[in-house]
């Protein structure tokens, strides 16, 4: 018989008891995050984390919680917001609460390693929640962890990239970050697309719908942006902060000529950048941005069934700048179509809106200038020469260029011959345009700075006129939007014309021609004098009537982009829809002033080629050299002597050149 006192007793032991086995509270993973997470990197490192920086993370980080309804959360960002952080955040997380297996994936390995030795492996090592979880790095033992695998109790992480192919294939894991995927390749060897190759790494977890995948990035080019199409599936949630004044709830944007609201400026410093209300007109100042984002919230602006959050984190909502640094950005950006594009990449967080249809080539015609046929007008100071190889001939083209990219077309032609044949009359008609000599407006002739040649017909054959001539460069067009204009390093190609191999090979040069491609249309469209503008814009492109007629211009404005499917995907192209040869020299011509530093040169550089290159002729450009105090990196290692002969008297073998001294210049010239 039990008495009411032992009832009670053992009331007490079963609750207890019952306690110890039910499961402990779910924590979530952004409340996890600021009692345990230690910062390794940024301007938290060494402290724990915290949302006041970023309070943006706390919506986006419980989203992803074990219990939550979500598989999948996709963010389309601004760069240097933080995203990184919340991903590290998530998977300590992960690690101390919901073990499971896990995977990240950045662009590539080398990506992938600096992750963890500069973020996640600090992390670890700092945070006592995970360091006594994490297994220690035993280099002979199977329990232990790697750079590249952690493992600890009931789960591991690996770390891979979307360039390796293995890992995407052979693991099976429940929680997966994906880390700029924007920057992934589009097709991996000839495989497939790496994103689905990652996804299908949790198809056995389908059926109990309990996994998940976080996805970000900055965005790219509309139609191609991975991220921008994973928030255009998504429900599109937008940061809406009320104003200090009125109260109204409103997305923060980048102001323009055509709004009366947004975030306004002044075009030069101080740039007094202000926010002005959509909703009552009134001017929100800067200190007052932090009490605005502290109050906002998500809003989903697609909130239709079957979609997964989808969230925009842009530089208009972020504590970590301001709107001056926004501001400041925009100036420096707004005439240049690369830096523009880059612009609204990485602190509008938006895709930049490729234009693909060509400028009209009538309209280029009839806005031709009047300046001399190889001369070069004031302004032109560099010189760069490019050529297209065809079967029955060599398409060129001469341009030089000037301070704000501006240039100049001062030279084209199309030289007749069978280019298969080294020993054909066609390259020695190369060999008088690359030796040719251009005058000015002080009295100097001037030789080509640098000679393109592309590679991708008759290899061989280029490849033997570039390797005697110092000037000459071997190129090949690269496509894809990712690609650089121009190779930082050339490839060795030791092959010669028999096929036979050399020991000291060839200089090739490889170029990103999407990106090319876009920035000259975007040039070609600017309006200048003679449109009736008040001065050429940066970027502007002259042409001559006294060289180029309807047929170049066609030739120019010849390539557009289009869109195919290709295994199932949708994939853009530049595509020819007649001969584009002058385009082509053109594009070669753009890469290899960027070479030079055109466009990135200071003003300082620029002062220091002018001091050589506009000035009247001195008798000795060498001891001209030989005087000046440094000059820019892109200064050639042997600038052509200003001469007073005139062009047809020339004779190229009698230029007397500099001394060089330690492989280039004295004085800093290189």
């Amino acid at each position: 018989m039990t008495t009411s006192k032992g009832k009670t007793t053992l009331a007490l032991i079963a609750g207890a008891l019952a306690l110890g086995l039910a499961p402990d509270p779910m924590v979530q993973p952004a409340a996890w995050a600021a009692e345990n997470l230690i910062v390794a990197d940024g301007p938290q490192a060494g402290h724990k984390w915290s949302p006041d920086l970023t309070p943006y993370a706390v919506p986006i980080l419980n989203c992803l919680a074990a219990d939550g309804p979500h598989t999948r959360v996709s963010v389309r960002k601004s760069a240097q917001t933080g995203l990184t952080e919340v991903g590290i955040a998530w998977l300590g997380s992960i690690i101390d609460k919901t073990p499971a297996k896990a995977m990240v994936v950045f662009p590539t390995l080398a990506l992938v390693k600096d992750f963890n030795s500069e973020k996640l492996t600090p992390t670890l090592d700092q945070t006592p929640a995970l360091n006594r979880k994490v297994n220690g790095h035993r280099s002979r033992s199977a329990s232990g962890s790697t750079a590249l695998s952690k493992k600890f109790p009931g789960g591991s992480l690996t770390l891979t990239g979307a360039n390796s192919a293995a890992d995407l294939r052979s693991k099976t894991v429940k929680y997966l970050f994906c880390d700029e995927i924007d920057q992934w390749p589009q097709d991996l060897d000839g495989q497939g697309d790496p994103m689905e190759m990652a996804n299908a790494r949790q198809i056995a977890f389908h059926a109990t719908a309990d996994y998940k995948k976080f996805e970000a990035s900055t965005p790219t080019i509309k139609g191609l942006s991975r991220i921008d199409m994973a928030f255009d599936d998504g429900d599109q949630r937008y940061l809406f902060c009320p104003c200090p004044h009125c109260g109204e709830k409103q997305r923060l944007v980048f102001g323009s000529k055509e709004t009366d609201h947004g975030l306004k400026f002044s075009s030069t410093w101080p740039y007094n950048a202000h926010y002005v209300c959509k909703h009552c007109g009134t001017v929100i100042e800067h200190y007052q941005k932090a009490e605005m984002i502290d109050a906002g919230e998500f809003i989903a602006t697609c909130p239709e069934p079957g979609r997964h959050p989808s969230f925009h984190i842009d530089a208009l909502t972020s504590k970590i700048t301001t709107w001056d640094k926004i501001a400041e950005a925009f100036i420096k950006a707004k005439d240049d179509p690369r830096k523009l594009k880059a612009f609204v990449n990485l602190w509008l967080g938006e895709a930049w809106e490729e234009r693909g249809d060509a400028p009209e080539w009538d309209r280029l015609y009839v806005r031709r200038e009047t300046y001399g046929a190889r001369t070069i007008p004031p302004g032109g100071i560099i010189l760069i020469g490019t050529s297209d190889i065809q079967a029955d001939g060599i398409y060129y083209e001469v341009k030089t260029w000037g301070r704000d990219k501006q240039s100049w077309s001062i030279d084209i032609g199309f030289l007749e011959g069978e280019t298969a044949d080294p020993t054909n009359p066609v390259w020695a008609k190369l060999d008088q345009v690359y030796d040719r000599r251009y005058p000015d407006a002080y009295g100097n002739t001037w030789q080509v700075d640098a000679f393109g040649v592309d590679s991708g017909f008759n290899s061989n054959t280029v490849y033997q006129w570039c390797r005697s001539r110092p000037k000459a460069m071997a190129l090949k067009g690269e496509p894809g939007w990712h690609k650089a204009a121009i190779s930082s390093t050339p490839t060795k190609v030791d092959i010669n014309i028999r096929g036979k191999r050399l020991r000291r090979g060839v200089e090739l040069w490889h170029i990103g021609t999407w990106g090319l491609k876009a920035e000259m249309y975007a040039n070609l469209r600017k309006e200048g004098t003679r449109d009736g503008a008040e001065a050429d814009p940066p970027g502007f492109m002259h042409y001559t009537d006294a060289l180029h007629d309807e047929r170049f211009f066609k030739q120019l404005t010849a390539e557009h982009i289009k869109s195919r499917e290709v295994k199932g995907r949708t994939v853009k192209e530049w595509v020819a829809n007649g001969p584009n040869h002058y385009h082509d020299c053109s594009i070669y011509n753009a890469a290899l002033a960027i070479h030079k530093g055109v466009g990135i040169m200071t003003d300082n550089d620029w002062a220091k080629w002018e001091a050589v290159r506009c000035r009247a002729p001195v008798s000795e450009q060498g001891d001209l050299l030989a005087g000046m105090n440094g000059g820019p990196a892109a200064m050639p290692d042997d600038p052509a002597r200003p001469d007073q002969t005139t062009t047809e008297k020339l004779k190229p073998k009698a230029i007397r050149r500099p001394k060089r001294k330690g492989g280039g210049f004295v004085n800093g010239w290189s």
